[in-house]
């Protein structure tokens, strides 16, 4: 081999090394640019989605109490809640004595009441409107009092006849105060 040659082999291998060296430096610089980059675009991300959740998350808890809500009354109202909540509650009555008799106690005012609650209601049904009968009662009063003779209201104490009242006649007049005060 000859001196060139042999030359232009190491500057060949320098300048490959150097080059390889460029181009992993290269590529080093680029990865942390790259991952710098995907770091500040990862926290914007992040960022942005905290806020619109944030923004939301009134909105988000309102429609799932109201969905809650409405299933839940749903449920209430059905049938098979009814008939579930029946038997639960037969179930500790008959396990529960010390519950069990306070409960039944309660049913039983509680019972009683509605009962006479009803009894009262079904016999002012029957006996027609009470409002009614009673307004007739009233309005058979005020007849016999217009038509009975005056001398029997004075001695009822309708009408307390006065000095005055003699001498006007019977007539009774209103008086007047005048007030000064403004």
């Amino acid at each position: 081999m000859s001196d060139t040659t042999l030359i232009e082999e190491l500057t060949g291998q320098a300048v490959g090394g150097l080059a390889q060296r460029a181009t992993d430096y290269i590529q080093d610089a680029s990865n942390k640019a790259a991952r710098a980059k995907a770091l500040t675009l990862g926290d914007q991300i992040a960022n942005y989605t905290c806020d619109n959740l944030n923004a939301e998350i009134p909105r988000i808890i309102d429609s799932v109490i109201h969905t809650t809500e409405s299933k839940l009354r749903t449920k209430i109202d059905s049938e098979e809640f009814t008939t579930d909540f029946i038997n639960v509650l037969q179930t500790k009555l008959l396990q529960d004595k010390e519950y069990s008799e306070k409960f039944l106690s309660k049913f039983d005012r509680l019972f009683d009441m509605i009962i006479k609650d009803a009894k009262v209601r079904h016999d002012k049904k029957e006996s027609g409107t009470d409002e009614i009968d009673r307004l007739k009662v009233e309005i058979a009063e005020l007849k016999h009092k217009l038509n009975a003779p005056r001398v029997a209201q004075y001695a009822a104490g309708y009408h307390k006849r006065t000095k005055r009242s003699r001498m006007s006649g019977g007539k009774r007049t209103k008086r007047v105060r005048f007030s000064t005060k403004k």
